[in-house]
């Protein structure tokens, strides 16, 4: 088993020393990368090239230079790739999927491993498209997806030589089990693949499996293995120069300690962390370890004025990337700073946003529990058929013994199988309205009722997808962006009852004056939007105009006067949701500036002038 060994203050100035002086050992590997990319070019021009020796190359360079470059290699290697044997292919289009990913391209990456899981690829490397189908799957949230793949992965037999497949797959359970709350199977999970990489001498997969284990320590409140856990991961990390999964440990052991009250020791190591993540280009993980820092450093009483450009700049990159239990974290933390300086409004703003950004993030945090719970369910169906296909054949043998047990058997054998269909039927029922209380909470907003952010530009794209391949697809498909006038001003005088009763309102009128087979959508605080097929674009404009109307029956006595600015932007052929929205938040923007109250069109929206 793992001995950890813990590391003191002095032993922690040792490795950011050592970290320091592998800088001149990362530019001459950065400069290898290069001067491979010239040699790969060369050997390309020359003739036929040898696609397994570029593929390790690139793959080398990827992870231990810098992935553009690998890239390159890659992007010389395509028009050869479709010649090559499963195997470099398979290789070639996972790398590949990787810089996707790096290049914040997540969706393309999950397609991409989905097209390639299609395919029947030897058994180590279908491990690994579904490990990276389920590490993509979390980061876009798509906890479903994430699920399947795990649970596949973990049902393929596998008896390979090289251990790294069954370790990351093992890895890969154990941090996704803990974040669902299954502690202690995450654990589990994650200390079988610390034993077989110290068994097999793995310290690389060492490293990794200590990185996922130690922070599904602190989620069970098993702090003591948590901090030995990271301590021995930043030894073993810094010994086979993965300068990235030291930041990350550094980052995970300083937060530990903050929570121990320990947060003298725990900002030199927030701080070792930022400049290693920093150094890897992994902007996520350095932006978390600075939310630590400035955490640890109002805990010390240093967070001063100074500080202000810091949390406005976090806030920002938490906030843009939808990152809810971060932003929850630096929201409370803003309002703390303003009471503790008396600026008692602005505390109460702040608290505000803390609420409404932690209710988005146990929003995701039930929908991704609710995957689980249905994977987990499909797991147990299928047990439950594999045990009554068993009972099924025991009591076949046995009616062939006499033909008084055999139909006393049938009888007794009919009788199980209705009760047990009964039961499956009922707990199948229960089950089904219970995840569909579920999907329908985690799709929808509380407050208005209407479809949340994340279902919304889920749905609208599906709507996009399917208008184009239907039998109307001369349609006009029309966005219209929605944004409350003068809202924040409504809160601060009438308060946030007033503010709830405006957004209800104006959800109710959306829901009026457009059609049935219109998705509308709260995606933000006073933002709305509505996806709509139409014949002309004039009818999402009437429908606009009539909202304009004040409708007496949505409006009391002590209302406030509310108008919306409207921005609308036409669907072209290479349009996804998301440039869609782009151009219809541009139209909003126009018309706010505009003088608000009105609606301006984008020119996708206009006819052809040529």
């Amino acid at each position: 088993m793992h001995n950890a060994c813990l590391l003191g203050a002095g032993n922690l100035r040792s490795v950011a020393s050592h970290s320091f002086d592998l800088d001149g050992i990362r530019r001459l590997v950065a400069g290898a990368g290069l001067a491979a990319a010239m040699l790969v070019s060369q050997a390309l021009a020359e003739g036929e090239p040898d696609i397994r020796a570029i593929l390790d190359q690139a793959r080398e360079i990827s992870y231990h230079a810098h992935w553009q470059e690998a890239q390159a290699l890659l992007d010389e290697l395509a028009p050869f790739i479709d010649q090559a044997e499963l195997r470099e292919y398979a290789d070639f289009q996972l790398l590949q999927a990787r810089h996707l990913v790096l290049d914040d391209r997540t969706e393309e990456a999950l397609a991409l491993a989905g097209v390639l899981l299609e395919r029947d690829l030897p058994t180590d490397q279908r491990l690994r498209a579904l490990q990276f189908r389920a590490n993509v799957g979390v980061l876009l949230r798509r906890y479903e997806t994430a699920f399947e793949s795990l649970s596949e992965a973990l049902n393929i037999d596998v008896d390979l030589e090289d251990p790294a497949p069954v370790i990351a797959t093992l890895n890969m359970a154990a941090y996704m089990f803990g974040r669902v709350g299954e502690h202690e199977l995450g654990i589990e999970y994650g200390e079988q693949a610390l034993a077989i990489a110290d068994r097999t001498d793995q310290p690389k997969e060492a490293c990794v499996a200590l990185q996922r284990l130690a922070p599904v320590y602190k989620w069970a409140d098993r702090a003591a293995e948590s901090e030995a856990a990271y301590r021995e991961g930043i030894r073993i990390c810094d010994e086979v120069d993965n300068a990235l999964f030291v930041g990350v440990l550094q980052h995970g052991l300083a937060d530990l300690l903050r929570r121990q009250g320990q947060a003298g020791i725990a900002l030199p190591l927030a701080e070792a962390a930022i400049t290693a993540l920093d150094e890897a280009v992994y902007r996520l993980g350095e932006f978390e370890a600075r939310l630590v820092r400035v955490e640890i450093l109002r805990e010390l009483g240093r967070l001063d004025a100074a500080w202000r450009d810091e949390l406005i700049e976090l806030r920002d990159f938490f906030s843009d990337r939808g990152l809810w239990d971060q932003s929850a974290r630096l929201t409370l933390l803003q309002s703390k700073l303003a009471e503790a300086s008396g600026q008692f409004d602005l505390a109460l703003q702040r608290l505000y946003d803390h609420l409404h950004a932690r209710e988005q993030f146990l929003g995701r945090e039930r929908a991704m529990r609710l995957a689980y719970l249905q994977v987990e369910f499909d797991s147990r169906m299928q047990r439950q058929q594999i045990d009554l296909l068993r009972e099924t054949a025991r009591a076949a043998e046995l009616e062939a013994q006499t033909a008084v047990q055999q139909r006393r058997l049938r009888s007794f054998g009919w009788l199980l199988v209705g009760l047990v269909v009964l039961t499956l039927s009922s707990l199948l029922l229960r089950a089904f309205a219970g995840r569909r209380q579920l999907i329908d909470q985690a799709r929808h907003d509380g407050l208005s009722g209407l479809a949340n952010h994340t279902w919304f530009f889920e749905r609208a794209q599906t709507m996009i997808d399917q208008a184009r391949a239907g039998p109307g697809a001369e349609r006009i498909i029309v966005l219209i962006a929605a944004d409350i006038d003068h809202f924040k001003e409504v809160n601060d005088r009438h308060g946030h009852r007033m503010g709830d009763r405006v957004l209800g309102r104006t959800a109710q009128r959306l829901r009026e004056v457009f059609p049935d087979t219109a998705l509308v959508g709260r995606i933000g605080g006073e933002e709305f939007a509505v996806l709509l097929s139409v014949a002309r674009v004039e009818e999402a404009i009437d429908c606009i105009e009539r909202f304009r109307r004040t409708d007496t029956r949505f409006v009391g006595p002590e209302d406030p006067p509310i108008t919306v600015s409207f921005g609308l932007s036409c669907a072209r052929a290479e349009d996804d949701i998301h440039r869609l929205r782009a151009r219809a938040d541009q139209a909003m923007y126009r018309a706010k500036r505009a003088g608000r109250d009105r609606y301006e069109i984008d020119a996708s929206c206009l006819p052809d002038q040529s």
